[in-house]
């Protein structure tokens, strides 16, 4: 058995958010694994130190095995094999002054003592390297995020027809601005979805016309692949991950100026509107079909097979 510690710092952090999602799809699963000898850092049990999230966990390996932090953690004791997954590299491109430093160290921190280093996509692969160039491309996995069960159509569900936005609508780079503006222009009723089990969530998808995924940068996006799986068309901004993941780029839009890439998405609408989507939904849900986390979980266990046996071979 391979012993196993996962760091769960990231469920202090946030309620909701796609790496909670990520986490908790991979912890489930190492739990029912056994293969692996898993140990939890669970904080809801552990007590909480000051600026716990940026300190080193106060926990000892008694045994050679891998540490995995569900946040830019590491442990750095001999015979600890230090795993870190970078979901994207937003801080980078969008935040600015101390929280962007503080967060910067440690996102430093945790690539420097990691044996291996996951990244969601392609394109976080590309944008890690292109900041952090002294990173071991060997050392690098892309492991894609998968998609739930839970996501499915519903044939009872009326569809309503709305227009649905899922993100931090505060967050600028999201481009909520941009959803709205859609709204405008066609008409139709923009909902948001947050704070909602994910079977409200699939509901939404059922009832919406379509998904409207504006954002300019994604490390990964799990809610496309949630609406397609649904049997909702997804609009979105042709950039960062979002070609890798929609699969058929027919309801993609180029990067502009908000007042052109809502009349571009608005013109999405409109041939939804007027036309017959169910080969659209249809290449969406095969497309979602790529990606599960079963194929998630089997990879990642893999990263700590390779470097646990590496040095005890």
């Amino acid at each position: 058995m391979i012993p196993v510690t996962f760091d769960n710092i990231i469920f202090s952090l946030q309620r909701y958010g796609g790496i909670s999602v990520v986490w908790t799809e991979l912890l489930n699963r190492a739990l029912a694994d056994k293969d692996l000898a898993v140990k939890e850092l669970d904080y809801h049990q552990i007590p909480m130190r000051f600026m716990e999230r940026y300190r080193i966990p106060a926990y000892k390996a008694e045994t050679p095995s891998v540490f995995h932090s569900s946040y830019f953690r590491v442990l750095p004791q001999k015979g600890v094999y230090n795993v870190t997954t970078v979901h994207d590299l937003t801080y980078h491109f969008y935040r600015r002054g101390l929280a962007k430093a503080v967060h910067l160290w440690e996102e430093e921190r945790a690539l420097r003592n990691s044996e291996a280093v996951i990244c969601v996509s392609e394109n976080t692969k590309r944008d890690l390297l292109h900041f952090y160039p002294w990173v071991k491309e060997e050392n690098i996995r892309v492991i894609y995020n998968g998609v739930g069960d839970e996501f499915y159509p519903i044939e009872s569900v009326e569809k309503k027809g709305y227009l649905l936005f899922i993100g931090n609508s505060q967050v600028a780079y999201k481009r909520f601005d941009v959803a709205q503006e859609v709204a405008k222009r066609t008409g139709l009723e923009l909902r948001t979805a947050s704070n909602v089990t994910r079977e409200q969530l699939n509901i939404m998808y059922n009832e919406a016309l379509c998904l409207l995924y504006p954002s300019d940068y994604e490390g990964f996006g799990i809610p496309i692949l949630e609406a397609q799986k649904a049997g909702c068309p997804v609009i979105a901004q042709n950039t960062s991950s979002v070609p890798e993941v929609i699969g058929n780029g027919e309801l993609l839009v180029s990067h502009d100026t908000t007042v052109r890439m809502a009349d571009a998405m608005a013109d999405k609408v409109r041939q939804l509107l007027s036309q017959p989507t169910q080969s659209i939904i249809e290449k969406g849900m095969q497309n979602a079909k790529r990606f599960s986390w079963d194929k998630t979980y089997a990879q990642t266990k893999q990263v700590y097979e390779d470097i646990y046996y590496n040095h005890h071979l």
